[in-house]
């Protein structure tokens, strides 16, 4: 997600993290954000917004392509999306569970929801593998969880010096 955010040309990503990733893990950047249009496919496997024709492939320049990352997140988690490009006047907020968009609450519509907003994305991961006990069972305590977030956090911080990196965990905050 953080290589989505840099792909998004972000120079403000902050992590936020609960329970070792496994209540809350939440990425927030000031990037392009994410068009109305394209939040339907954002979750679905092996689409992208990067690619509009073949020959493409051939000088892709970003870490994601293949829509893979935000996918196999939704089949384990719940996850939100809220962004808002610079062309829209406002932004908009959708749930999203194996893959497609669902309704946050019963009665409602899936469709994306019109909210207030800055410019950016963020998204926000909740229930991590609640639906594979065997997976969560597997992963060690909050602490040592958050101590290797905040290690793959800080090398992409070394290597994006223009990007200012914050990750928050427990009431602190660390400026990277």
């Amino acid at each position: 997600m953080i290589e989505n955010s840099l792909d998004a040309k972000s120079t403000s990503i902050t992590v936020t993290v609960k329970s070792g990733g496994l209540k809350l893990l939440q990425i927030q950047d000031n990037g392009c954000g994410i068009r109305k249009d394209d939040m339907d496919i954002v979750c679905e496997r092996f689409t992208t917004s990067k690619l509009t024709k073949f020959e493409d492939l051939s000088s892709i320049a970003t870490y994601g392509f293949r829509g893979e990352a935000l996918a196999s997140i939704s089949h384990v988690a719940h996850v939100t999306i809220t962004t808002r490009t610079a062309q829209s006047s406002c932004g908009y907020k959708a749930s999203y569970s194996d893959g497609k968009l669902v309704s946050p609450r019963p009665g409602m519509s899936a469709d994306p929801k019109p909210c207030a907003g800055n410019k950016g994305t963020q998204i926000t991961v909740e229930d991590l593998f609640y639906n594979v006990s065997t997976r969560r069972k597997a992963l060690k305590s909050p602490g040592e969880e958050f101590a290797k977030i905040a290690d793959v956090v800080s090398k992409y911080a070394i290597h994006n010096s223009g990007v200012a990196f914050t990750l928050k965990n427990k009431g602190r905050t660390w400026l990277l």
